[in-house]
């Protein structure tokens, strides 16, 4: 369907050069936003076996159930999106661009695993590590989704030529459904 779509709007007589830079633009950020969402959703399956099998989850007078760690990434964006908007709004003129901001998503998600990989740095086998690498990778994660997902979503919205928003916005969604 992403070729198709693609062969629909460049064959389209009717869009000058500049609009086409602009579809091109968006068809390059679907593609890194495949690798984004492709790392993001490994919470529903390896993150959560991590966190079952490799996860000190007693508190001695309470075990978190495995299935606290999935509600996390809501958690975080329900408390971390006014904060983040808050500091776009501050930033004023020196808010970062749209493309900085998705590429400090997908900082934040490498950091986030750069997180968590120190903290099972030469943790043998058996060897149950603390909730906090898991606490900070996902928030570092969620952090990363604030930074990338809505604003891929506004920026597709700008840049798309109003005859094929709908279908760049396919785009999108489809590179999501890629990743995942």
């Amino acid at each position: 369907c992403i070729l198709l779509i693609a062969f629909i709007i460049f064959s389209d007589k009717t869009l000058d050069v500049i609009e086409k830079k602009k579809v091109t633009v968006l068809f390059t950020v679907s593609f890194f936003v495949i690798f984004f969402w492709s790392a993001f959703e490994q919470a529903g399956a390896s993150l959560t076996f991590f966190a079952s099998e490799n996860t000190q989850r007693d508190l001695g007078f309470y075990v978190v159930p495995t299935s606290f760690f999935q509600s996390l990434n809501s958690i975080f964006v329900v408390s971390l999106a006014p904060l983040v908007a808050w500091v776009w709004i501050k930033l004023g003129k020196k808010e970062p661009s749209s493309p900085f901001k998705m590429a400090m998503g997908l900082f934040l998600l490498a950091l986030g695993y750069l997180w968590i990989a120190t903290g099972v740095d030469g943790v043998g086998a058996g060897v149950k590590v603390s909730m906090i690498w898991l606490l900070g990778m996902y928030m570092m994660h969620t952090l990363g989704e604030l930074c990338l997902s809505p604003i891929g979503l506004s920026l597709f919205n700008k840049l798309a030529p109003v005859k094929f928003a709908s279908l760049l916005m396919a785009v999108w969604f489809t590179a999501n459904a890629f990743a995942n």
